[in-house]
């Protein structure tokens, strides 16, 4: 037995046993043979290049693969399915650059703090007055990509009215992007008798069934509104029999 029949196998690919690229027979460093060698094997998975079929391979412990064929694809072709996969990828996650990189703000209305004030007591308890927070993607890319804490002026659909403490302006805003702020409802709460929210004590433990709806939005506030709303009365027609004859 020789010395190195009893080491261990390494982990991943040795480097000496990579290709040499530069013939156009692809060899190994240290073997001189043809690429993979059996050294090399192990490593390596065999695959097919999808647009001229010659042989690939790709690291089986490494994000790296080589192609040994020839060339199908410039430089530019490769920055081109590149730019395009980072595109498709921000499509698919819109993030807005640091504050820096904000565009300009348009011009919106300015306004003085509202003077009503309002509390959310039970499920669907939503007027105007009410602490609230606009979260990323409500108000336009000049404001950020950040909660604002805002004030409800005006409830509707399909947008709401709302006042924002950062510059005093106001915007018109989805309610799907609208989250009462939970700290007055919290301080109402303690003060009636109310000592927890939640299951177990603890930050992370999950809400009492009947204070799910603190953590609503205004949207969905809406929609319990409208599927508990009394039915519309009945008007009889008092003059009906008039014309009858």
């Amino acid at each position: 037995m020789t010395g190195e029949d009893w080491r261990p196998r390494p982990i991943y690919l040795p480097d000496a046993h990579l290709p040499n690229s530069a013939d156009p027979a692809w060899t190994c460093r240290q073997c001189r043979t043809l690429w993979p060698c059996p050294t090399a094997e192990p490593y390596l998975t065999r695959g097919q290049c999808s647009s001229c079929g010659s042989p690939t391979y790709w690291d089986t412990k490494l994000p790296r693969h080589w192609h040994l064929g020839p060339r199908c694809y410039t430089p530019a072709d490769a920055l081109r399915a590149e730019a395009e996969e980072l595109h498709q990828h921000h499509q698919r996650n819109p993030r807005y650059p640091p504050s820096h990189y904000y565009p300009d703000k348009p011009r919106r209305r300015r306004r003085q703090r509202p003077p009503y004030d309002h509390t959310p007591s039970r499920p669907g308890d939503i007027e105007p007055g009410t602490t609230l927070w606009v979260s990323p993607g409500g108000l336009h890319p000049g404001w950020g990509d950040i909660h604002h804490l805002a004030i409800l002026t005006t409830l509707g659909r399909p947008k709401c009215e709302v006042w924002v403490w950062l510059d005093s302006t106001v915007h018109l805003v989805r309610p799907e992007h609208l989250l009462p702020d939970i700290s007055p409802i919290r301080n109402a709460a303690r003060a009636a008798g109310v000592t927890t929210f939640r299951q177990q004590p603890g930050r992370q433990s999950p809400l009492l069934p009947e204070w799910q709806w603190i953590t609503w939005t205004v949207d969905r506030h809406l929609q319990h509104r409208e599927q508990h709303a009394p039915p519309p009365p009945t008007i009889e027609a008092v003059q009906e029999p008039l014309f009858a004859s």
